[in-house]
């Protein structure tokens, strides 16, 4: 094997460039237990503690399981990524599908994966009437929710 004897200089790494039509940085959403049950939001800069909102109950954040907590922590999670707060259906459907299914010692969830999850979540939302195989038929409600968002943004 080949070693240079040239030193190695260390540089800083530029950003890597934005694909066009993104608008804002990708964020993740990181829970763990430790001592005590921490989530928080990372970017490329910060790590901020995720507020706690008091949806329902001020039931401490969890996941891994069908909890009061677990709603908590749903409800937490989408207001902060969709900047809005959400509605029971979404909020209660999330947890289910997301939250309570979430490793109990950790987890990390991207803003991409929860955007995706409301874009894909209740089927076909064009038809505006419920889908039996889905038993709750939400579709509508997560379409109009959504193009509320989009409205105002």
């Amino acid at each position: 094997m080949r070693v240079s004897s040239r030193p190695v200089l260390a540089r800083p790494r530029s950003a890597p460039a934005r694909r066009s039509g993104s608008q804002a940085p990708e964020w993740y959403y990181v829970g763990r237990r430790q001592a005590r049950t921490e989530v928080y939001v990372v970017d490329q800069s910060e790590l901020v503690p995720l507020a706690h909102l008091g949806y329902r109950s001020d039931a401490a954040f969890d996941w891994g399981g069908l909890t009061d907590g677990a709603l908590e922590l749903a409800f937490a999670i989408l207001t902060h990524a969709t900047q809005s707060r959400p509605t029971d259906l979404v909020c209660q459907a999330f947890c289910a599908e997301v939250v309570a299914r979430l490793d109990s010692a950790g987890f990390v969830l991207s803003h991409g994966d929860i955007a995706l999850w409301l874009l894909t979540a209740f089927g076909d939302a064009s038809s505006g009437e419920p889908r039996p195989e889905h038993g709750i038929g939400l579709g509508a409600r997560l379409a109009n929710w959504i193009r509320a968002r989009i409205r105002r943004g």
